[in-house]
């Protein structure tokens, strides 16, 4: 009978996937997520790994933000692309959302990646590239509420942890046209064992954008949550207005949300700032500050 009631307790918990944040760096919550077809860039990694083809030298980035706001929702990014002889362009990166509640840390997911691209076609009238996004993802979990109500006297509830396989491919003809295709979590990764395990989140992003002049760029790409019915549609506009500054906005349907922010570039760094509307919930604002080696 203990061992009912034990698996009734917990079941729910452990059913419970992690988060799937589509708009990690300040600049693709600027675009409202639209960026599968975009310029390869440090966010890459995240949204289509065969971006990482395009990226010259060596960039770092870090950024962080508050979820909708909330100061118990605090959310982390870190990324790297480099080229290496042999291997080729790679990156690596690094995630965090937390879950605190005064000065407890409910709950916290870390999601360490590494992605390489390569490039399968390259001339002066067309490119094609692939690449792919290995992710350990981990979920801490606190105390139990316990008799007292604040986790003093609470069970540990431990971690569990899973591999998630990122899947794109990126096309582009004339510096024109680009087309730009995201398979999120194609193995199947998943947290739990038995009637417990839940396959982790999987999403389609598929998108183009076309540039119809030097620095402007305007993006359409869909996106589609396996499992769900419904669909998103996203827009984004990318604009350079000089050589120090950089703009964007977006917006996205299902639910309705507006983005918009700047990347500010001096010689080789680069502050950016991003602010992501939601439809019932707070404005998130998130900063990335990024440098080339």
């Amino acid at each position: 009978m203990f061992k009912f009631y034990f698996i009734l307790l917990f079941t729910p918990l452990l059913t419970q996937t992690i988060s799937d944040y589509a708009y990690t760096h300040a600049e693709v919550a600027a675009m409202a997520g639209a960026v599968v077809a975009e310029a390869g860039s440090n966010w890459s990694i995240f949204h289509n790994p065969a971006g990482i083809t395009e990226v010259d030298g060596t960039h770092l980035s870090a950024g962080s933000g508050k979820l909708y706001g909330f100061n118990w929702l605090p959310i982390i990014n870190l990324s790297g692309t480099a080229p290496l002889p042999i291997i080729g362009k790679i990156g690596f990166a690094y995630q965090q959302l937390e879950t605190k509640y005064g000065g407890t840390t409910l709950s916290k997911e870390q999601t360490l990646s590494i992605a390489q691209g390569f490039e399968l076609q390259h001339d002066k009238n067309s490119r094609l590239a692939i690449g792919y996004t290995a992710n350990f993802v981990q979920w801490d979990l606190g105390r139990s509420a316990g008799v007292s109500g604040d986790g003093s006297d609470g069970l540990d509830l431990g971690s569990i942890n899973s591999i998630t396989i990122d899947f794109g491919v990126l096309a582009s003809l004339r510096e024109k046209y680009r087309f730009g295709v995201f398979l999120k979590n194609i193995n199947s990764g998943a947290l739990g064992k038995g009637m417990t395990r839940q396959v982790l989140p999987q999403r389609i992003n598929v998108g183009i954008t076309y540039m119809p002049m030097a620095g402007l760029a305007t993006s359409i790409v869909s996106e589609h949550l396996l499992g769900r019915d419904d669909m998103q549609i996203k827009a984004a506009i990318r604009y350079n207005l000089n050589s120090n500054i950089e703009l964007y906005t977006g917006a996205q349907s299902n639910p309705n949300r507006f983005g918009m922010g700047a990347t500010f570039t001096f010689t080789n760094q680069s502050i950016s700032y991003g602010l992501l509307t939601h439809p019932v919930l707070p404005i998130t604002h998130q900063f990335n500050i990024g440098i080339i080696l």
